[in-house]
């Protein structure tokens, strides 16, 4: 079954569907329930002989990467530029673009979203909007992350750029200026193409890209990491099919999607302590696989790997430094926190050096940038933040004795 709504997703609880659409005879539903439960038994039934006879290793069959979500760094990867479709990971974008509105203060979390004639007539997972039918904001992301809702993707689409192919046109710019250069967006919900037509197409780097932008947004994960929440006042129960929420510890986010062409992916995060990662798997060979992996992953990440905060901001650093021309050697002091991510074995191989402007001399204002504090494992720089000085500098009285200086 297609998440992004090749035949209609898990998205929607079994309150889902609007007994306006599908009347249905007690008699006929107690058929269907019969016939549907035969029908999974058999489908698993056959996954599971399949599995016993030739087992699936994502190494082989999956693209994916895990990485530091503060900073991008790669913890591991295999085909992390592979393409693929996206499917619901689409939504992603979208959803960015929406909270970015809503940080620039173009749109509301109260603003109304009313559904066009066009949202009404999405397939696949849905909340079933009806043309004319108006929710807010908060409400239409929630139908859009934790239900994967192809109606009120485009419901969102029309509202934040006018008409869908506005909204398509802001999802390649924004993806561009990410730096995504293996993903292109030609919908905004992820459902396979129209025959003759192109799909959506990325890599399990660009979406972990993306994935680093949307954590910025502590409503994303508000979202994302709701097991189940009402639509329409309880008439339907949204169900997020991201089976590590409440699962794995820590995870809280962010989107699964499949359809046919794409297997099965997951864009997954999870924080512990002060490290957040995330992992990115695409083109699993079930729904059991991609979760297994993303787990995997992160578990793997979270057990090799360790967040050190080397030098906090506003504290002076060591060892000080001599500008020429200054009246005496000074600490400078980091803007930010310098911390990094390393194995775990290795935290106490990392060395810290400052490196000065070319050409700086005193006198030096307070709070002037001086140059860097720079984080080093062997001879790779892993780190590095901005320094200034902490006070003013000033300039030694015989200065003018060494002019070439």
């Amino acid at each position: 079954m297609s998440e992004s709504g090749e035949v209609g997703g898990g998205a929607i609880g079994n309150r889902g569907k609007d007994p306006r659409r599908f009347p249905r005879s007690i008699g006929i539903l107690r058929v269907t329930v019969i016939v549907c439960s035969c029908l999974l038994a058999t489908v698993a039934l056959a996954a599971t002989s399949r599995s016993k006879s030739r087992p699936v290793t994502p190494e082989t069959e999956a693209g994916w990467i895990t990485v530091n979500a503060e900073t991008g760094e790669v913890l591991a990867s295999q085909h992390p530029d592979r393409p693929g479709a996206p499917a619901s990971m689409t939504k992603m974008m979208l959803a960015l673009l929406v909270l970015e509105a809503i940080r620039d203060g173009q749109l509301n979390l109260a603003d109304l979203v009313r559904a066009s004639p066009l949202a009404s007539m999405m397939g696949g997972s849905q909340v079933f909007l009806k043309s004319g039918e108006a929710f807010p904001v908060e409400e239409m992301m929630a139908a859009l992350l934790i239900g994967s809702a192809n109606d009120a993707a485009v419901a969102l689409a029309e509202r934040l750029a006018g008409s869908v192919p506005g909204a398509l046109q802001r999802m390649n710019e924004r993806a561009a200026a990410l730096g995504l250069s293996g993903t292109r967006f030609r919908s905004v919900h992820g459902l396979p193409p129209e025959p003759g037509q192109d799909g959506d197409v990325t890599t399990p780097r660009d979406m972990a890209r993306l994935s680093q932008e949307l954590v910025k947004f502590p409503d994303i994960l508000r979202w994302t990491s709701t097991q189940e929440a009402p639509f329409r006042q309880g008439a339907f129960i949204l169900q997020n099919g991201n089976q590590l929420i409440g699962r794995f510890p820590g995870a809280d986010g962010l989107k699964t999607g499949h359809i046919r062409e794409a297997g099965y992916n997951l864009a997954a995060t999870a924080k512990r302590g002060t490290l957040r990662l995330i992992a990115v798997v695409m083109g699993a060979p079930s729904n059991r696989a991609r979760f297994a992996e993303a787990a995997r992953l992160l578990e793997e990440g979270f057990s090799r790997y360790v967040q050190v905060t080397l030098v906090k901001a506003g504290q002076p650093v060591t060892p000080e430094i001599h500008l020429p021309r200054a009246n005496g050697a000074f600490r400078p002091v980091p803007t930010d926190d310098l911390r990094i991510v390393v194995k775990r074995e290795e935290r106490e191989a990392v060395r810290t050096s400052v490196t000065v402007l070319p050409g700086l001399r005193a006198p030096v204002g307070k709070g002037q940038p001086v140059g860097h504090l720079v984080a080093r494992l062997g001879d790779r720089e892993v780190a590095r933040v901005p320094v200034v000085a902490g006070a003013e500098v000033g300039r030694t009285f015989f200065w003018w004795l060494t002019p070439w200086r």
